[in-house]
């Protein structure tokens, strides 16, 4: 029952906020991108296509926090767009998610074994 009222609402098939701006450190600790080709590259990372509005959204808390920053790129054609980079503190918090993730690997490794 709570499985069909959980599907209902697609709350399923969302991607938890934390894992959400764990990827999207780790997206721009490669290289500096603006918001389209990050959320290409979560999406091609993830195997589905996830809302551009809630890649936005992590996007603004992220850079509110200091852990991203921005500037604005001008183009020939079509109108200026954001390009983010990881700050410092992003950097910092990265590793600091990352080991997090490491740790529930782990635990999930335990639970998923013991479910055969």
């Amino acid at each position: 029952m709570i499985w069909r009222k959980m599907e209902r609402h697609k709350i399923g098939r969302m991607i938890p906020p934390f894992l959400m701006t764990t990827i999207i450190l780790k997206v721009l600790s490669e290289k500096p991108m603006h918001g389209y080709q990050i959320a290409e590259e979560i999406s091609k990372t993830l195997e589905k296509e996830v809302p551009k509005p809630a890649i936005y959204f992590a996007l603004k808390k992220l850079e509110k926090g200091g852990f991203l920053t921005f500037k604005w790129e001008m183009r020939e054609k079509g109108p200026a767009r954001k390009t983010y980079y990881i700050t410092e503190e992003g950097e910092e918090l990265l590793k600091h998610k990352m080991e997090l993730l490491k740790k529930f690997y782990k635990i999930l490794g335990k639970i998923l074994g013991e479910v055969k």
